[in-house]
C-alpha cells in the first residue's frame, strides 16, 4: 500500500470484484422521439391556427356589403335580417320633405328575407325582432336633434306610432358631430312597416347612418 497522505501520487485503481458487472444505463431514445414528434405537431397546429385567423380577419375587413349579402344567402340564414346603410337624397314633394323620413341606398345595404321600399322595411314573418338605428348629425338646430323609429300596422287605418326615439345635442359655436343611437326588442306582426324619421334630414352626415333588424325568436 502507498500512503497518499504524504505523497502526490494518485491512488491505484480498485480492482473489480469477481462476478460483478456494471448495470447498463437506461436508454431514453423512444421518449425523446415521442416528445420530438409531439413538439413538431404542436408547432404545426399553432402555425395553422394563426394562418386561419389571419385569413378570416382579411375576409372580414375586405368584405363589401354586396359580398356580405351573397355570403348571407350562401349560408342559408333563413331568419329575416336587414342592415340599411348610406342615405340617398329624398325626392321632395311640393317643395317639402314630408315626415323627414330617411331613404336608404339598397345597393350598399343587406337584405335577407325582408322587403324594402327604399325608406321602409316590411316584416315578412311575425316574431320577436331586435331593431336598431344610428343617426349622426353634423349641424346643430334650434330644435332638438331627434330620431325615431316609427311603425305602421298592416291593414289598419290607425296613425303611425313612434316605438323608439333618441336625442343628441351639438354646440352651435363649433363644428362637431353627435350620434343618436337606439335599439330594442319588439314583437312585430307580418306586414308591419318600420321606418326612421329625424328632425331634419339636411342636418345629417349621410355616410354615418344605419338602420336594421333581425329576428331572434318566433
Amino acid at each position: 500500500m502507498i500512503n497518499t497522505f504524504h505523497t502526490s501520487y494518485n491512488p491505484p485503481p480498485v480492482p473489480p470484484r469477481a462476478g460483478y458487472t456494471r448495470p447498463p444505463l437506461p436508454s431514453n431514445t423512444p421518449l425523446v422521439k415521442f416528445l420530438s414528434v409531439m413538439l413538431l405537431l404542436l408547432m404545426m397546429l399553432t402555425f395553422g391556427g394563426f394562418l386561419y385567423l389571419f385569413q378570416k380577419l382579411n375576409v372580414a375587413t375586405s368584405t363589401s356589403p354586396q359580398q356580405a349579402a351573397r355570403i348571407a344567402e350562401a349560408s342559408h340564414y333563413k331568419r329575416p335580417a336587414a342592415h340599411m346603410y348610406r342615405l340617398k337624397e329624398r325626392v321632395p314633394k311640393d317643395g317639402r320633405f314630408p315626415n323627414q323620413q330617411l331613404v336608404w341606398d339598397e345597393e350598399h345595404s343587406l337584405l335577407n328575407a325582408v322587403r324594402s321600399t327604399g325608406d321602409t322595411l316590411i316584416i315578412p314573418h311575425p316574431g320577436l325582432y331586435f331593431i336598431y338605428s344610428h343617426v349622426t348629425f353634423s349641424r346643430s338646430s334650434s330644435s332638438s336633434l331627434k330620431q325615431g323609429i316609427w311603425s305602421k300596422l298592416p291593414n289598419k287605418d290607425n296613425d303611425d306610432v313612434e316605438i323608439l326615439k333618441s336625442y343628441c345635442s351639438l354646440n352651435p359655436s363649433k363644428e362637431d358631430l353627435c350620434t343618436a343611437s337606439l335599439s330594442g326588442v319588439i314583437r312585430l306582426q307580418e306586414g308591419q312597416q318600420l321606418y326612421v324619421k329625424v328632425t331634419n334630414t339636411s342636418l345629417l352626415n349621410k355616410n354615418s347612418c344605419s338602420f336594421g333588424l333581425f329576428k331572434i325568436q318566433e
